[in-house]
């Protein structure tokens, strides 16, 4: 049998975890799913159709973080009864998830293993594929006791509660389901209010009015703040603070809450042996026996018995070898220095140690290992010494910090970036990565069986052990990407025209744009998709640093660390942002505010690591030590208390105020603590005003305005159809607001997908903006398959309407603006959207409340490096596009329309944000200003993508990466049957 091993993600100063894949013909497990795993699938097309198990070393967010979001995806794609396998905690951290997502079809299987030297069976992982045994290791001075890991016979309760409550949000195997059915759970059912019986896909099955869709989600949140009243005041009763820190950690709605539990230190290193190797057919001996060949060969090597022509019962024995123990691969987990002693006198390991007595049976059945190193023991002799120790035929795959090139593996997002800063390196920053180690790998270990860990090398382990880089790609730096831009924009392949409007922007974009003063506000949004990260835009990330004050984050989407890395720099300054002036430590060292907007997995996923890193930066300062303050709805706070019982995330120097209490309408009187927390908060950024609304998207959405000192305010949507309270939000205070951050989901041909995701097109977020008299507009949260910069018209704009506002024409003021602010590119009839916008979806609640926003399956062509779908959107766009910057109207065709309405200009100053991007208010002129070049950037993007889609398709047939046989380095030619060549503008242009 054929089977490999694949580095998914190797352990840089980027990304701290190991992610190794094993590949059979039936199954695949994953070992370490941290953040940026499934981002980095699709890039690569590792895709995890086939995934039977996943494998944690730790139960920390650094090896599960990106846990969640593909258990989401997994489910979304029909995946059933998975295993997820890890220490202690697991079943807790994957319970708290109950918050937000709700998959009980997954099905997932949890093992949750325990170190017990007395059982050798112990954890131990078998199917028809694998033998998994874990084997354990402790910092020093830790013992298997200390850690919690020998099972107290009083937890068998709050195992129960736990695995219970994981069940809310991943189901049960099918087995375990089936044991657990019976009156009870009919009776309970019947007992539910109607509306709790609606989909669980919805809050958007049933069509109503925008503002009914308001009043019912208000009363929803009236229901949980009489709720959180009533779990005040039993945890003041219980001894508790009243923040629902009590002892029971409930939230109202959630009933029962997770058992406290305490972290473990424990890191897990499995020894994995593969199938049973079938003998050799002895094709001379079965003809000797009568047999020809046909079938019965196949029964005789599957070891059945069968019947030659003679009558004869013909065993297997007969005519194939004998078999043989199937490889083995270890994979090791030491998280740093600590856990040396404790690793490598682990009694597992002796049978495959060299002169420690007779096994060379098991010697010889021992393949390769892959070392996951932290920082500093790549370096340790005591652990080098022990790496040499194994038999010289073992391969060494090494992953550690030190030896691993901190190279960039998005490189499709990098060419795209590469090719927008070469338009303006002021308001797109490249991302940091570096194309070189720390250290030589020889300083570890040298020899041929010696290998650095690098993104997407496979290893054959049976039924030949062969290396395969064919699908490992070279890494550019940004400075080569940069490079290739410019040169790409001084050559001939663009028109006069097009070159001659870049070059004038290309070296430096607006010349002063970069002297921003402290004073000034910069919005960085780092994270603009939707939904699922993919190849081009991850998840929601947006920050702000407050000079002379501190760092705000704004939602904050799984790998915002990461992303903060390379777009701050890490360990120093990233040379090319010049707009914050901070690195990756420094600024995380300045938070004063974290901010999610709803309990959406795309927009808070990235938070657990964020807060840990913050944290271990700031508890050697000086005292009186940092606190940070976490505005959010109440459910991620419970949330985050539960995730402080499997790691450090700072929990006692938090602060926290609910949004519901932040509330600008409708707001009961505030809770005194919560006002104490925001006014330290205002004092500690120079805030004048923080005020949330409530947003229609999902129970407890929320808006968000604050007004600065210096002069400058910003609205934040989160996640929103158009509505009432955010325009009133807008509208409140004694300035209009300096920039409004919108989400822009779907371009306005999906109205329609807009409406059932409680979601805004790109012409109802410029609505929003006038309707509430911003002088600037920043689009984000795109849907994956927007990669270019959405088109939308005056016409489309002007037909928006508002709840209880009706249409926002008579909201925009009438100044002049130069025409270049006015238009971006055309819309779709104007009939359709004049249909659908009065009429938002809206179904009712649950009473486990939570609703995660994953795109419908049309939505991920981008995600899963669908060729056809992004030659479609791209057509559908280049089509689309205005040839100049005139307001005349045009039709979804991009002809012009019969409507002859004389529009008002457009007051407002409009740009669509990109990953690693940073927008001052002077920005949004000059965006104008580049629009062409930039589009023409981001359309030869997707054309190139589209090549190497098809040419990938060509080459392989379309069989999955990862099951090649002897791939090749080179490149088949296009086939013209898979896909058509551009027409129209799509061919003309570039």
């Amino acid at each position: 049998m054929r089977w490999h091993v694949q580095i998914v993600s190797p352990a840089t100063h980027n990304n701290g975890s190991t992610s190794v894949l094993v590949h059979f013909p039936s199954g695949r497990y994953l070992f370490n799913c941290g953040e940026g795993v499934q981002r980095l699938g699709f890039e690569n097309k590792v895709r995890m159709s086939k995934l039977s198990a996943i494998f944690l070393s730790r139960v920390n967010w650094e090896t599960m973080g990106g846990l969640p979001g593909m258990l989401l995806t997994m489910a979304d794609s029909g995946m059933k009864d998975v295993s997820v396998i890890g220490g202690r905690n697991l079943t807790h951290a994957l319970a708290g998830a109950r918050h937000f997502i709700s998959r009980p079809d997954l099905g997932l299987r949890i093992n949750e293993v325990y170190d017990n030297v007395d059982d050798a069976e112990a954890g131990v992982f078998r199917d028809s594929n694998v033998h998994i045994v874990p084997v354990y290791a402790y910092p020093n001075g830790l013992s298997a006791k200390d850690d919690g890991q020998l099972r107290d016979p009083n937890e068998s309760e709050r195992r129960v509660i736990r695995r219970q409550l994981a069940a809310r949000s991943f189901g049960e195997p099918k087995k375990l389901a089936a044991e657990g059915q019976g009156n009870d759970k009919k009776a309970k059912r019947a007992k539910k209010d109607k509306l709790q019986q609606q989909p669980k896909k919805g809050y958007y099955n049933d069509k109503c009015s925008g503002a009914a869709v308001e009043e019912h989600l208000l009363h929803l949140q009236k229901v949980e703040e009489e709720a959180l009243e009533k779990k005040r005041a039993h945890s003041s009763e219980a001894g508790g603070n009243g923040k629902g820190k009590g002892n029971g950690n409930g939230n109202g709605k959630l009933g029962v809450g997770l058992p406290k539990t305490t972290p473990s230190l424990a890191a897990l290193s499995y020894i994995l042996q593969g199938p049973v190797v079938p003998g050799k057919f002895d094709v001379a001996a079965a003809r000797a026996l009568g047999l020809g060949p046909g079938p019965l060969y196949g029964k005789l090597v599957a070891g059945e018995s069968v019947v030659g022509p003679n009558g004869d019962t013909i065993h297997p024995s007969q005519c194939v070898g004998p078999t043989g123990p199937g490889g083995i691969v270890i994979v090791i987990d030491c998280p740093s220095v600590d856990y040396i002693e404790s690793l490598t006198t682990n009694p597992k390991f002796a049978p495959f140690l060299d002169g420690d007595g007779n096994h060379n049976d098991r010697q010889k059945q021992f393949m390769m290992i892959v070392h996951g190193l932290g920082p500093g023991v790549c370096q340790d002799k005591r652990y080098k010494d022990w790496a040499c120790r194994f038999p010289s035929q073992v391969r060494h795959v090494v992953s550690a910090p030190e030896l691993v090139p901190d190279s960039n593996p998005f490189q499709r997002h990098l060419r795209v970036q590469a090719a927008i800063a070469a338009i303006d390196n002021n308001m797109f920053v490249l991302p940091q990565s570096s194309s070189s180690s720390d250290l030589p790998l020889k300083t570890f270990m040298s020899g041929k069986n010696v290998f650095s860990a690098d993104y997407n090398t496979i290893y054959d382990v049976e039924p030949k052990f062969r290396v395969d880089k064919s699908l490992t790609r070279p890494a550019l730096t940004p400075e080569a990407a940069y490079q290739n831009a410019m040169a790409s924009i001084n050559s001939g392949k663009q028109t006069n025209k097009t070159r001659s409007r870049a070059n004038a922007a290309a070296p430096q974009g607006d010349k002063d744009a970069d002297k921003i003063s402290d004073t000034e506000l910069v919005v960085c949004p780092i994270g603009t998709g939707s939904s699922v990260p993919s190849v081009y835009r991850n998840v929601s990330a947006n920050i702000i640093s407050v000079k002379g004050y501190g760092g705000i984050v704004l939602d904050c989407g799984e790998s915002t660390v990461s992303l903060l890395k390379r777009f701050l720099g890490y360990p120093h300054r990233n040379v090319h942002n010049k707009r914050v002036d901070l690195n990756y430590l420094e600024f995380v060292a300045s938070l004063k505010l974290l901010y999610i907007s709803h309990m959406h997995a795309d927009h808070h996923l990235g938070a657990v690591l964020l807060l840990q890193e913050w944290s271990r930066l700031t508890r050697t300062l000086p005292s009186p030590l940092p606190r940070l303050t976490i505005v959010a709805p109440w459910r991620f706070w419970v949330w985050l208390e539960e995730i402080s019982g499997v790691q450090d995330v700072g929990f006692d120097r938090l602060d926290f105020a609910g949004c519901q209490e932040l509330r600008l309408l409708d707001n009961p009187q505030p809770d005194p603590k919560t006002v104490k927390v925001t006014d330290i908060l205002k004092a500690n950024l120079g805030l004048t005003e923080i005020t949330t609304c409530f947003v229609i998207h999902c129970p407890w959405a929320y808006g968000l305005s604050i007004t600065h000192r210096n002069g400058w305010r910003l609205v934040y949507s989160g996640d929103t159809r158009p509505c009432t309270n955010l325009v009133t939000l807008g509208r409140a205070g004694d300035r209009p607001p300096t920039v409004l951050l919108h989400e822009a989901t779907h371009t306005d041909d999906l109205i329609a997908d807009a409406i059932a995701k409680r979601h805004t097109t790109t012409s109802e977020a410029v609505a929003m903006a006038l309707g509430m008299g911003a002088e600037n507009l920043l689009m984000t949260h795109f849907s994956q398959r927007c990669m270019s910069i959405p088109n939308w018209t005056p016409s489309s704009v002007f037909n928006v309407k508002v709840p209880r506002y009706g249409y926002i024409a008579p909201y925009a003021q009438k100044r002049k603006k130069d025409s270049a602010n006015r238009v971006a590119a055309p819309l779709e009839s104007l009939e359709a959207a004049k249909e659908e916008q009065e009429e938002q979806g809206d179904t009712a609640y649950e009473d486990v409340l939570v609703d995660v926003d994953v795109e419908s399956t049309g939505g991920s062509s981008m995600l899963s490096n669908d060729a056809n779908a992004a030659k479609e959107e791209l057509l559908k766009d280049m089509d689309g596009a205005s040839s100049d910057t005139s307001s005349v109207c045009t039709d979804s065709t991009g002809k012009k329309s019969n409507d002859k309405t004389k529009y008002e200009p457009i007051n407002v100053n409009v740009a669509a944000a990109f990953d690693m991007s940073t927008f001052s208010a002077r920005d949004f002129v000059q965006f104008q200003r580049n629009i062409k070049a930039l589009k023409r950037a981001t359309w030869d993007e997707i054309k190139l993508f589209i090549a190497e889609e098809q040419q990938n398709s060509a080459e392989d047939g379309g069989v999955e990466q990862g099951n090649t046989k002897g791939s090749s380095e080179k490149q088949a030619p296009v086939s013209s049957k898979k896909a058509a060549p551009l027409k129209g503008k799509a061919a003309e242009s570039g």
